[in-house]
């Protein structure tokens, strides 16, 4: 009878370890499930930084360029400018000149 019993103790024992070996196994599925799901996350992430920064360097581009441009449109404007004022110290040239000769005939 007590070996009965022994063996009684002994297969509950083995039942429990059986049962708390299979509770460990699903918990690390669930947390291989957790960690490969992390890494996704981490992966879709990491591309939407490189998307991101490929964006960035687009824009550094083009405020570049446009920088560029206005530069490059502001010295043509000066130089219109002073064409402008060129012009008109001729045209202030011809006028004076065009008084005298007209007070010179009369």
């Amino acid at each position: 009878d007590q070996l009965t019993q022994s063996n009684k103790d002994q297969q509950q024992t083995i039942d429990q370890l059986t049962q708390s070996n299979n509770d460990l196994t699903q918990s690390n599925k669930d947390q291989q499930q957790t960690i490969d799901q992390l890494t996704q996350s981490n992966n879709d992430l990491t591309q939407s930084n490189k998307d991101q920064q490929q964006t960035i360097n687009q824009l550094t581009q083009s405020n570049k360029d446009l920088t560029q441009s206005n530069k490059d449109q502001q010295q043509t404007i000066d130089q219109l400018t002073q064409s402008n004022k060129d012009q008109q110290q001729t045209i202030n040239q011809l006028t004076q000149s065009n008084n005298n000769l007209t007070q010179s005939n009369n």
